[in-house]
């Protein structure tokens, strides 16, 4: 470990270790300083040491390439010893004297006002956008972004791979620190922009709101994953609610719900900035501010914490926060927009019910009605050998198991599944898979015709299948069997059209 009085040797000058400045997650922060100048730069040590492994050639690459970014939002780094000559591996970088972005909210005594809060986050997306064109940085949080006479400057890219297997939880296994890393984070190793842009996010409604927007859980991986926030400019009434919605949506949970990159970001925020010098503010305010709160209440059902380390439950809580979103809030609007046009006597009718794990929702209108219901995959849902046994009566299916099978579709498990019945009796069931890209996973909807005419020759068709009808045929569902089954993938907005569509 260097000393103070220690002399480093950089760039064919010799610095001296001039003072301590500070103790961070992976190792010591040194102000040195040019032993025959007037240069000066921060040092940090790395507590633990590289091996001359695959990781650690990967980790020196990814050094090499944050030298190269240069910005003025951007902690530049001006060189590395990898701890061969040392044995104390280091980078030294620009200094920043005025503490960091945590210092800063730190002495704050009230609310920042909307243009100083928006002064800062154009000065990180700048930052942010720099970083994110060479790679992704992975521990965004207060502590990494510091301050150069009133400048914000982004620090400590490069360095969240040091600590993979050193300060990883038992539970935790996924880059940065908890309370700001993306959903996707603990079950994904797939890096993407849009993991920094959730960090981000939470950092930004930190800035504005002086409170983290998950509040202190116990369970960070729940809060995460299902949590919703509250809109910011209920916790800050200086902040607009366009604001606050673009901060809401660099927290969507589902990467693909965030932005696709930070000229978006920019973009949306210069929007709230017209907005405030806009003669009709309040007007726009006011309905910004019903549509953020409806958006709010599409994110769904807030998890308790006791669903620590309990996957069904956290399943459940993952279809329920699907369901809310995708099915009934949609079906809420829709219902209020056609009750605004239609006499009292002939309004629509929404029933919601929950019981068993099963959503259950009707939804009425002119005569006609449409039940959807969703349900939680559980053990009961397995194919047991019993039933399969039960099945070839019908079936000429070479299916064999000796033990029971959890429901898949084509290999990805399936979270939940369910069906659309229309009065008429026709209908198409619902799936929600396993997505390669989150937890919330994908829609899929099944739409089956009998291959046997004889089975049934007054069936409406396309129909759903019940419960147990799926349980048996989601195996055989590319085989000739008694029923044809079309697997469609679908995002979430199409399912409201197709409901609406089969009135």
């Amino acid at each position: 470990m260097l000393d103070i009085s220690d002399i480093v040797h950089f760039n064919n000058d010799d610095y001296t270790v001039s003072s301590f400045l500070g103790q961070g997650g992976i190792g010591h922060v040194f102000l040195i300083k040019e032993k025959n100048g007037t240069k000066k730069y921060a040092l940090k040590t790395l507590q633990y040491c590289l091996e001359d492994t695959d990781t650690y050639r990967s980790l020196i690459n990814e050094w090499e390439l944050a030298q190269s970014i240069r910005h003025k939002n951007v902690i530049s780094y001006r060189g590395f010893d990898n701890g061969s000559v040392s044995k104390t591996p280091y980078i030294i970088m620009d200094l920043a004297e005025d503490g960091s972005l945590q210092d800063f909210l730190n002495v704050q005594k009230k609310m920042l006002d909307e243009q100083l809060c928006l002064n800062i986050f154009h000065q990180i997306i700048d930052g942010m956008e720099a970083i994110n064109q060479v790679l992704v940085h992975r521990d965004i949080k207060p502590d990494n972004i510091f301050i150069d006479n009133g400048v914000f400057k982004i620090a400590d890219f490069g360095l969240a791979k040091i600590v993979q297997d050193k300060t990883r939880s038992k539970t935790f296994k996924g880059w940065g620190t908890e309370p700001y890393i993306a959903p996707e984070a603990y079950k994904f190793e797939k890096n993407t922009i849009q993991m920094d842009m959730y960090s981000i996010g939470l950092v930004f409604f930190q800035i504005a709101g002086r409170e983290h927007a998950l509040g202190n859980p116990k369970d960070w991986e729940t809060a995460h994953l299902m949590t919703v926030p509250k809109a910011l400019n209920k916790v800050n009434n200086k902040i607009s609610p366009k604001v606050a919605d673009v901060i809401n949506k660099l927290i969507e949970k589902r990467p693909k719900d965030r932005y696709q990159n930070w000229s978006e970001v920019r973009k949306e925020l210069n929007v709230a900035t017209d907005n405030n010098k806009a003669s009709y503010r309040n007007s726009v305010n006011r309905l910004l501010d019903k549509k953020l709160s409806k958006d709010l209440e599409i994110k769904g059902i807030e998890s308790q914490n006791t669903l620590k380390d309990n996957e069904l439950l956290r399943r459940e809580g993952i279809v329920g926060y699907q369901f809310e979103k995708v099915i009934r809030t949609p079906l809420k609007d829709l219902m209020t927009q056609l009750n605004k046009t239609v006499a009292r006597s002939e309004s629509a009718e929404l029933i919601y019910n929950l019981a068993d794990k099963i959503h259950d929702i009707t939804f009425s209108f002119d005569g006609k009605k449409v039940g959807i219901w969703l349900s939680v995959i559980d053990q009961s849902d397995e194919l047991s050998p019993s039933l399969l046994k039960q099945f070839r009566v019908v079936s000429s299916s070479n299916l064999n198991i000796s033990k029971s099978l959890t429901p898949k579709l084509r290999g990805k498990k399936i979270l939940a599944w369910g069906a659309v019945n229309f009065s008429d009796s026709r209908g198409f069931n619902l799936l929600l898979v396993q997505s390669e890209d989150d937890e919330y996973g994908d829609w899929y909807i099944l739409r089956n015709t009998n291959l046997v005419s004889t089975l049934n020759s007054n069936q409406a068709e396309p129909f759903a299948l019940d419960r147990k009808g799926l349980r048996l045929s989601i195996y055989l569902i590319d085989e000739s069997c008694i029923y044809k089954m079309d697997v469609e993938a679908i995002e979430r907005t199409d399912l409201i059209d197709l409901i609406a569509d089969g009135f």
